[in-house]
C-alpha cells in the first residue's frame, strides 16, 4: 500500500535542472567582483596532478571536513568509513578513490575546458558536449562553444569559475543512491533516492539541487524524506575544498572549485529548488496525497505535472531572455544588472546557507507562481494535459509572452528573474568573498610565521 510519505515525494517536480546554463547568471557577478576579476591567471592542470600533488594532505583534509559536516549540517547522510581518502601513491585509481570520497558519480568526465557565454567565439580547440557530460541530452551545451584546455595553458579565474558553475548538471551527482543501478550508488551511505523519478537520466541528482528547510512540521511528520536533501552538504564541501587548494597553491582548482559550490547556491535561487510545490498551501498539498491514497490519483497526476511545467517554463524564459541579452552584448538588460555587484556583500556564516539562503527563494515562491499564471499561456502552466517540454515551444517563448500578456506581463516576467537573481548575486558573492578572505587569512598567518 502507498504510504502518505511516498504520495507526498511524488507530488515534488522531477525537474532537477535549475537555471538551464548556469554560466549565464555567474559570470556578470564574477566580472563585477575585484578579487576575481583582476586574479592572476591560473595554470591549468589535470584533476589527476592536483590529487597527486596533495594526496597525503588530502588524506587528513577530507577526514576532517567529514567530521564537520557529520557535526554541523542539517540531517547529514554520514559518509562510509571505508570510503575515506587514503594516499596510496596510486595513479590508477587516484580518480575513484576522490571520487568516492566525496560521493560524486566517479564517471564524471572533469575534461581541462572552457564553457563560453552565449555568442561568444574564440578561436581554439573545440571539444564535443560528449567529452563534458555524463548524460545523452546536452540541452544547451549544443548552442555554446566549448574551448579545449590542456595542462600548463593559462586561463582567467573568470573563465574558469563560469565554466565550473555550469558543471555539476553534467553529471556529477548522478546515480547516487541504493536504488540507482550503479555500483557506487549502493556504497555511498545515501540510502534509497527520497524524491525525484529515478527512471529519468537526470533524475537522480534532484536531492542534492533541491533543499527542503522550511516547511510545516505537519509536512515533515507525513514527508520526512524532504529532509534527505543535500546541496548544504555540496555548498560546503566545495566551498572547503576550494579553501584547500588556494592554501596548497593550486589557484586553478580552487577556482574550479569555487564554481561547483556556486552552481547549487544558484540552484536556491530558483522557488522551484525550494519548495515543493509552489502554489500549493500545505493542506492542499497533503488533500491530494490523501486523495490519491483513497484511490483518486487525478489530483496527485495533475499536481507533478502542472509543477513540472511551471518550473521548466521559468527556467525557459529566463535562459532565452539572458542568452539574447548576452549575443547582444546588452550588460544593461535587467537580469545582467542584477548581477552586477556594486559593494561588497554579507559577511558568510555556516548557517546562512538553510536560514537565509535558501529562505529567500522560498519566501517568493507562491508570487512567482503567480505571475507565471497571470503572464503564460494557459496550457503552458494551468493545463495538466499538456506536457510543456514536448510542445517545441522554447525558441518563440518570448514572442509567446508578449502575444500571451503584453509589455506589462513581459515585463513583469522580467522583474521576477531580475529578483531573483539579485538574491544570487548577494549569495554568489558572499561565498565567493569567504573562500577568499579565508585564503588571504592563511596567507597573512604564513607571512607573520
Amino acid at each position: 500500500m502507498r504510504t502518505p510519505c511516498f504520495l507526498l515525494s511524488m507530488l515534488i517536480s522531477a525537474q532537477a535542472f535549475s537555471w538551464s546554463n548556469h554560466t549565464l547568471v555567474t559570470h556578470q557577478l564574477l566580472a563585477t567582483l575585484p578579487q576575481v576579476r583582476d586574479a592572476a591567471p591560473a595554470n591549468v592542470e589535470s584533476l589527476e596532478s592536483f590529487l597527486l600533488a596533495n594526496e597525503k594532505e588530502l588524506e587528513g583534509f577530507l577526514g576532517q571536513q567529514e567530521q564537520w559536516m557529520q557535526e554541523n549540517l542539517w540531517h547529514y547522510a554520514p559518509r562510509p568509513q571505508e570510503l575515506a581518502f587514503k594516499a596510496t601513491g596510486s595513479k590508477d585509481d587516484i580518480r575513484t578513490r576522490f571520487a568516492h570520497a566525496i560521493r560524486v558519480n566517479p564517471n564524471t568526465k572533469w575534461p581541462l575546458y572552457l564553457q563560453l557565454l552565449p555568442g561568444e567565439k574564440r578561436r581554439s580547440p573545440l571539444i564535443r558536449p560528449q567529452a563534458v557530460s555524463t548524460l545523452k541530452r546536452f540541452d544547451h551545451l549544443v548552442s555554446v562553444q566549448l574551448v579545449q584546455l590542456k595542462a600548463g595553458d593559462k586561463a582567467s579565474a573568470i573563465d574558469i569559475v563560469t565554466t565550473a558553475a555550469d558543471e555539476p548538471d553534467h553529471g556529477l551527482d548522478i546515480g547516487l543512491f541504493t536504488d540507482s543501478n550503479t555500483d557506487y550508488g549502493r556504497i555511498y551511505g545515501f540510502g534509497k533516492q527520497p524524491f525525484g523519478n529515478p527512471n529519468l537520466e537526470y533524475g537522480t541528482q534532484a536531492p542534492f539541487h533541491m533543499g527542503f528547510y522550511h516547511e510545516s512540521s505537519l509536512i515533515y511528520a507525513v514527508g520526512g524524506f524532504l529532509k534527505q536533501t543535500y546541496p548544504e552538504y555540496r555548498i560546503q564541501l566545495f566551498k572547503q575544498l576550494s579553501e584547500f587548494a588556494f592554501r596548497q597553491g593550486h589557484d586553478y582548482w580552487g577556482w574550479r572549485f569555487m564554481g561547483w559550490g556556486l552552481h547549487y547556491l544558484g540552484d536556491f535561487s530558483n522557488p522551484y529548488h525550494v519548495m515543493p510545490v509552489p502554489g500549493n498551501s500545505t493542506m492542499a498539498t497533503l488533500w491530494i496525497g490523501l486523495k490519491n491514497l483513497m484511490g483518486f490519483p487525478q489530483g496527485q497526476d495533475e499536481a507533478i505535472q502542472l509543477a513540472s511545467n511551471r518550473h521548466t517554463v521559468l527556467e525557459d524564459f529566463q535562459s532565452q531572455v539572458m542568452s539574447q541579452a548576452y549575443k547582444e552584448k546588452n550588460i544593461q538588460h535587467p537580469t545582467i544588472q542584477a548581477l552586477t555587484r556594486q559593494k561588497p556583500a554579507r559577511v558568510f556564516e555556516d548557517g546562512h546557507i538553510v536560514t537565509v539562503i535558501s529562505q529567500q527563494a522560498y519566501d517568493k515562491a507562491h508570487y512567482v507562481h503567480e505571475v507565471l499564471e497571470q503572464t503564460m499561456p494557459g496550457k503552458y502552466v494551468d493545463n495538466p494535459l499538456v506536457e510543456y517540454s514536448e510542445l517545441i515551444a522554447r525558441s518563440s517563448l518570448q514572442t509567446t509572452v508578449l502575444k500571451t500578456s503584453g509589455e506589462d506581463g513581459y515585463n513583469q516576467l522580467i522583474a521576477i528573474i531580475t529578483d531573483l537573481l539579485g538574491g544570487f548575486s548577494e549569495n554568489g558573492a558572499s561565498y565567493v568573498e569567504a573562500i577568499l578572505s579565508a585564503n588571504t587569512f592563511q596567507n597573512d598567518q604564513a607571512g607573520l610565521d
